[in-house]
């Protein structure tokens, strides 16, 4: 569970795709180690051990700067991310539980599990297809950069824990879904 937002030494989040946000117990360890200063805490939310008392962080800051790599990582969000949780064989939008991950050129004719061979796919197109390697999907797939998953990011909702948070993320209102967390001692 991520309940504390984690901002770089220049005010920014160290990451959009996904949304740096670290666990309570991380932020804490953090503060401790001198590595992040808090920015605000949760109102009435503190923890507890048998000799001090922490109010639990809702926002902390790098004490300093942290390059952050813009490289994309393959994964299955990603892809489906890409692909605008969209299948991309005929064009349907279901639940992203029911996407799968497809091969253009499937694994038994020497396809590999990359970004320039993976689509997203319903489970119905992708068992239709099966290893049949003529099949193309609509759009090629392609490797896409940070920037281009971030503005696709910024598409769907996103969960904050603190309002506070707001100031430090650019993300249009009705897409902000707010759900506190839910506190443990």
């Amino acid at each position: 569970m991520s309940d504390t937002l984690i901002l770089n030494a220049d005010g920014n989040p160290l990451s959009v795709v996904p949304l740096s946000a670290v666990s309570w117990m991380t932020a804490i360890r953090l503060t401790y180690q001198d590595k992040v200063r808090v920015v605000s805490s949760y109102e009435n939310w503190e923890v507890h051990s048998p000799s001090c008392t922490w109010q639990v962080p809702s926002i902390v800051m790098c004490t300093e700067f942290v390059k952050w790599s813009r490289q994309v990582k393959y994964n299955r969000t990603n892809i489906l991310l890409r692909d605008m949780f969209t299948c991309q064989l005929c064009g349907a939008k279901p639940p992203a539980s029911q996407l799968t991950l497809d091969h253009v050129i499937p694994r038994v004719h020497g396809g590999k599990t990359n970004w320039t061979n993976i689509v997203a796919a319903c489970k119905r197109c992708n068992h239709d297809k099966g290893s049949n390697k003529k099949i193309r999907p609509k759009v090629m797939p392609h490797k896409p950069n940070y920037y281009e998953l971030m503005a696709k990011r910024m598409r769907f909702p996103v969960t904050i824990r603190d309002e506070s948070w707001l100031q430090f993320i650019a993300w249009p209102e009705d897409l902000i879904e707010m759900r506190p967390p839910k506190k443990s001692v």
